[in-house]
């Protein structure tokens, strides 16, 4: 009898078990949804069982769904304008579960390798610039910034929920938090004045073709130049794209942030089109048919990369730069002015996430007074011994003003051989370069190797990226 009871007792424990609502990790407590959306809500429960969503918001309003023959139930909610007031939401098969402590507000996704994953706290023996003081004030944000980090995993099959818990600001969980990423929040929340939710998925050392799909990847090569990739390192090709963005990507969001690349530094002759990839295959999973979610991404910084006088990142550079071209609604941050030469991960983190900011107030959110893009070569002539170059995105001029010298300038002449320039602002829009070494230049570069540092800049910080008015590849 009492054999019969405890099995009868198993019985009910494990039918409660699986009559209780399952939800992915992404949905939770703390969390932002995305204002003024339909957003999604989906889980697991009972094969058949009737699932009752109900939100703080419209107290009056319930939706419903059945679970179908594999349990899995997913609908929509309206969600209102931004507010920094907690919300609730109620979902029951019979039994009840409550999210707390949400708010209403723009939501991004991150990812990418190691300096999109350091942390505010920094790495061991390299620190993020500010520490302290950002995390120090943290608690500061708690009704203002929450960040979900997808926890590492890998998968070769699209998988249906990842790791990770929604964190609210505060001392000890920025610190942990992207620095990035964070500092991008810091910015937009402070000007746009609505909580902001950042959805951070990212894992140091990986190259691109790890978070792309590989439908994508066979578009682009073949069998044997993807297994070729897939021995170049530890994350195969499209297991973080099946393991980490997958999983996510019904979370509604505003837009998507990207810092990556120096995995890649090798492929600069079609890096670009694999972002352009991988950005369409993001926006179709997240119903992003047209192209209204931004993706605005990070230059990678200036480092030694084996021999800080080759020029293989400044070609890497190059080719993130014709991606703007390739992937609409765009941005690219600039990070010529912070790279380190014998440490790959800058600690200036706060500008990146700054100028990461500030494309997305000016191309995303309208706001106006300031130029967030990079001062660009117009055009040059060379006349009398002297190279002039026109730029744009200068409408101030550029700086170093009142002929202070700029450094980072190289020229070259017909030899092919480049000698540190003279350089200075010699007109509005206009910079002189010459060199009495090069009597009779032919071509001009700037910051064109791994590690030269150079100090032109608009009038609001934003530092030219390296450029030539050559085509000569195999030329240090």
């Amino acid at each position: 009898m009492r054999r019969l009871v405890l099995m009868i007792a198993a019985a009910l424990v494990s039918f409660n078990a699986a009559a209780r609502i399952e939800l992915p990790h992404i949905l939770g407590s703390n969390m932002v949804l995305q204002r003024n959306s339909e957003v999604k809500l989906w889980g697991k429960a009972t094969p058949g069982a009737k699932v009752v969503v109900s939100v703080s918001w419209e107290k009056l309003r319930r939706t419903s769904t059945t679970a179908d023959d594999n349990g899995r139930w997913q609908l929509t909610v309206d969600t209102p304008a931004a507010t920094f007031e907690p919300q609730t939401i109620t979902i029951s098969d019979g039994e009840q579960i409550k999210l707390r402590n949400i708010l209403i507000g723009d939501v991004w996704i991150t990812s990418g390798q190691s300096n999109m994953e350091m942390p505010v706290k920094g790495y061991q023996w390299q620190p993020t610039e500010g520490a302290l003081e950002y995390i120090m004030q943290g608690g500061k944000y708690a009704d203002r910034i929450r960040m979900f980090t997808v926890g590492k995993e890998r998968s070769q099959q699209r998988a249906e929920d990842c790791k990770g818990e929604w964190q609210v600001a505060s001392s000890a969980s920025v610190a942990e938090m992207s620095a990035t990423a964070y500092f991008f929040a810091l910015n937009l929340a402070n000007a746009i004045d609505v909580p902001i939710g950042i959805v951070t998925a990212n894992w140091g050392g990986t190259r691109i073709e790890s978070w792309m799909a590989m439908e994508d990847l066979e578009a682009m090569f073949s069998k044997e130049q993807i297994a070729a990739k897939a021995e170049l390192n530890f994350v195969k090709p499209a297991e973080l794209y099946c393991a980490m963005i997958a999983p996510i990507s019904r979370f509604a969001a505003k837009g998507f942030l990207w810092y990556q690349g120096c995995s890649n530094l090798d492929d600069n002759d079609h890096y670009d089109d694999m972002m352009a990839r991988m950005v369409e295959r993001w926006r179709k999973d997240w119903g992003d048919e047209k192209a209204a979610m931004p993706f605005y991404y990070v230059m990678i910084a200036p480092h030694s990369y084996g021999d800080s006088q080759n020029i293989s990142y400044p070609l890497f550079v190059e080719c993130q730069e014709r991606a703007l071209s390739k992937i609409p609604n765009s941005g690219m941050a600039p990070t010529t002015d912070i790279g380190e030469e014998h440490c790959i991960h800058p600690p200036k983190k706060y500008e990146v996430g700054q100028r990461l900011a500030a494309q997305a107030l000016a191309k995303t959110y309208g706001q106006t007074g300031f130029n967030p893009n990079h001062p660009q070569v117009g055009g040059y002539v060379i006349k009398d011994g002297q190279a002039k170059l026109t730029l744009n995105n200068c409408e101030l001029g550029p700086t170093p003003w009142y002929g202070g010298p700029i450094t980072g300038f190289e020229i070259a002449g017909a030899d092919k051989v480049f000698h540190k320039a003279n350089a200075s602002v010699t007109g509005f829009h206009e910079i002189t370069v010459w060199s009495d070494a090069v009597p009779q230049p032919v071509a001009v570069r700037y910051s064109f190797r791994n590690f030269a540092p150079g100090n032109l800049k608009s009038v609001f910080g934003i530092p030219a990226i390296p450029f030539r008015t050559d085509d000569w590849n195999d030329v240090r």
